[in-house]
This record gives structure tokens, C-alpha cells and sequence, in this order.
């Protein structure tokens, strides 16, 4: 048998560490906790990502971090849709970004790449929105939207059990 349960493929504690499991054929990739795992459309390699869910987690995002790991990014997931009008900045953040604002389904609406601001005042730094209402964000690397050939109109969706990303499989 190929697919095997969790407990045959790694020891119990492991699990009591707060790590989960994705599996896959046989297959197990850690998940750290407060972490999950993204399909992007274009993309074949999942995007580990750190989840920003409280006002606390998203008002601290990825600031004073010196840097990012190549498929890695933080999204962060709002309870309720939010205008355009609520934006982000990069105020003590040290590292450039891509910023992509999702509707509800994943779609990516907007695209922005941000550049650190060096202002000592927050309200001089610039303020990134999205052109319509948008329900998450996700931040990685700049440049790795158009790296990759991601853009507005592309899909992001939690890998599931997925060791590699693919085309969404119509059910």
C-alpha cells in the first residue's frame, strides 16, 4: 500500500510538537504551527506561509525581518471582506515585498510591489490599497509575483493535501 497514516511515517511527538502534517502517497511535509500551505495558479512548488488572523498578527505582518525564504510569505485572512480604502504600508519593514489582494473565492485582484520605508513618522510612509474590496492578502518577496508569472485574475487556494501544486481539479 502506498499512502500510509502518519503515525507509520513519523514518531507521535512530532505531532505533540505542534507541527502538522500534509500528506501525499506516502509523502509528509511539515507544517509548522500558525503556518499553512498555498497554491498559487502557474506555480507547481507550494508557498509556506505564516497566517496573520488577529489585528495584533496583521498589524505586525513582516516588519523588522532581514529576510523572507524564496517560497515563503505571510497571508493574512480578515473575518469579513474589507474596502479598498484599508491599505497597508512598510513602516519597520525591512525587506521589499509583493502584496496581492484576494477576494473571497482567491482571486487575486490587485498586485503591488512595496519598498521599505525609511520614515521615522508612519503616516510618511505610502499606503498600499487594493482597487476593490478584498477579503485576504498575501505577502512574499518582490519580484516573485512577476517571477512567476502571477497575476491579477490568478488563483490562490490552501494546498490541502497536495506535496505539489497543480491545476485545480474540477469536482
Amino acid at each position: 500500500m502506498i499512502a500510509r497514516t502518519i503515525a507509520q511515517w513519523f514518531p507521535v511527538r512530532l505531532l505533540a510538537a505542534g507541527l502538522t502534517m500534509v500528506t501525499s502517497l506516502g509523502m509528509a511535509v511539515e507544517v509548522p504551527t500558525g503556518h499553512t500551505v498555498l497554491c498559487v495558479d502557474g506555480l507547481s512548488k507550494r508557498l509556506l506561509v505564516e497566517l496573520a488572523d488577529t489585528p495584533e498578527e496583521r498589524a505586525r505582518g513582516l516588519m523588522e525581518r532581514d529576510e523572507l525564504g524564496a517560497f515563503k510569505g505571510m497571508w493574512f485572512r480578515f473575518e469579513r471582506p474589507q474596502p479598498a480604502a484599508n491599505g497597508f504600508w512598510m513602516f519597520n519593514t525591512r525587506i521589499p515585498l509583493d502584496i496581492a489582494f484576494l477576494d473571497q473565492s482567491g482571486e487575486i485582484l490587485t498586485i503591488h510591489t512595496m519598498e521599505p520605508c525609511l520614515h521615522r513618522d508612519p503616516y510618511s510612509c505610502p499606503v498600499y490599497r487594493s482597487d476593490a474590496r478584498y477579503s485576504n492578502v498575501l505577502e512574499v518577496n518582490a519580484g516573485f509575483f512577476a517571477r512567476h508569472g502571477v497575476t491579477p485574475g490568478s488563483r490562490v487556494r490552501p494546498a490541502n493535501d497536495a506535496v505539489e501544486c497543480g491545476p485545480e481539479s474540477e469536482e
